[in-house]
């Protein structure tokens, strides 16, 4: 199970656009807050003029008059259809891969895979920044997508016979998942050739596993954190007792491949495991700053080293960066993917919403990693030819090697 786990995480980390990770399968939220309301605008400056309304009248009469749908099928053509993709229009002219417009279809998704359980496919989807492309990046525990045969690293083509260009992910994510018992048919591009592979897969449902341990040898406890869902807090105490009642005497935490999640989840994590202290905090476009702290209360003290790579990201550094900057623990491995800014979603009376970034966040001693990463205390490049012959994860191998030096 930690070799699959891990073989995501790796394929995670070489996609560059591993911050923008399904916010379905595995309810990844990217650092989302959901605030529940709408933003208070009354004095930002209006794109919106006179002018742009008078341009889009006219350009709305000249398709109402000429355009010719040259399709077999007009289905999806409609007043509503082209109102929604004006909508997703105005937000992509931001040209930032992290605020979104949401369909009231696409909102209750989101908002269901923040629960992390669902009725879906069972898998963690990844877009590329340049290339646009979906790829399948990890599965879950019991997956019905793998189970029907998808692959790490296959790349969506077409669903229920559409193709998916120029979909965003969260409007692939609406297609995708549905009722469980129902069929999805889905054609995937597989292989450094590309060829078409054809898969019908029975949606289930999908209780998300973020958290796994076991012990190793010399009282080292091990714990993978696939990403911080709403069921990550639960499962990572849960999974903390059972490393103690087993004798932990050290930690070895792995964040490898883990591209963030919600804020709220890594923050309770941060207060288990650090000891008062500020973890995190954030400026909005007014430069108005925001601390987020740890208490006290609970804190992990015996010897930690934290694992991560180029797929760690969002939340994962600010609880990487946390532990680094309050020398708390020892990071191994890669840099992080560098992922410093915070998004809000906001919505909408008629069911949508709108998904914004608000702010950049600080460690604690001050950096914005958006675009730097974080680096290792201990860098050690992945040896992906040993793991695939030998599955030894190199990696790992010197985390626990430093592990039985601490004291």
């Amino acid at each position: 199970m930690e070799s699959r786990k891990f073989w995501a995480g790796c394929i995670s980390g070489i996609l560059v656009s591993i911050a923008v990770v399904c916010l379905v399968f595995f309810g990844n939220k990217l650092h989302q807050m959901f605030s529940g309301g709408t933003p208070a605008v009354a004095d930002a400056p209006m794109l919106y003029s006179t002018e742009v309304q008078k341009k889009v009248d006219k350009l709305n009469s000249m398709i109402d008059f000429y355009y010719v749908n040259y399709k077999d099928s007009d289905e999806g053509l409609t007043k509503e259809s082209r109102a929604e993709g004006m909508y997703k229009g105005l937000v992509g002219s931001l040209n930032d891969p992290y605020s979104e417009y949401y369909t009231a279809k696409e909102y209750e998704a989101l908002k269901e895979s923040v629960k992390g359980s669902f009725e879906g496919i069972g898998a963690s989807i990844s877009m590329d920044r340049v290339s646009r492309e979906f790829t399948i990046v990890s599965f879950t525990e019991k997956s019905p997508a793998r189970d029907a045969g998808m692959e790490l690293g296959d790349i969506f083509y077409m669903v229920d016979g559409q193709k998916v260009d120029g979909l965003t992910l969260s409007g692939l994510v609406a297609i995708v998942r549905g009722e469980k018992g129902t069929t999805v048919h889905l054609t995937m591009l597989r292989g450094e050739r590309r060829e078409k592979v054809d898969i019908d897969v029975v949606r289930d449902s999908i209780e998300s596993k973020t958290v796994s341990v076991n012990m190793l040898d010399d009282g080292i406890g091990y714990m993978i954190i696939a990403e911080f869902d709403t069921v990550t807090v639960g499962q990572f105490r849960e999974g903390l007792e059972t490393l103690k009642a087993a004798g932990m005497e050290k930690f070895l935490l792995d964040l490898r491949g883990n591209p963030g999640g919600s804020l709220g989840s890594v923050l309770e994590i941060a207060d288990d495991i650090l000891p008062a202290c500020r973890v995190v905090y954030t400026k909005d476009s007014q430069g108005n700053e925001k601390d987020y702290n740890s208490s006290d209360k609970e804190k992990l003290e015996m010897p930690m080293v934290v694992l991560v790579d180029e797929g760690s990201a969002s939340a994962s550094e600010i609880l990487a960066g946390a532990i680094k900057d309050m020398k708390w623990g020892t990071l191994v491995g890669m840099k992080t993917y560098g992922k410093g800014i915070v998004q809000n979603v906001f919505s909408l009376e008629d069911g949508s919403a709108i998904k914004l970034t608000t702010s950049r966040y600080f460690t604690p001693s001050g950096n914005n990693i958006q675009g730097i990463g974080i680096e290792p205390d201990v860098e050690v490049e992945f040896d992906m030819e040993r793991y695939e012959k030998e599955d030894y994860d190199n990696q790992k191998e010197e985390a626990i090697r430093i592990l039985k030096k601490m004291k």
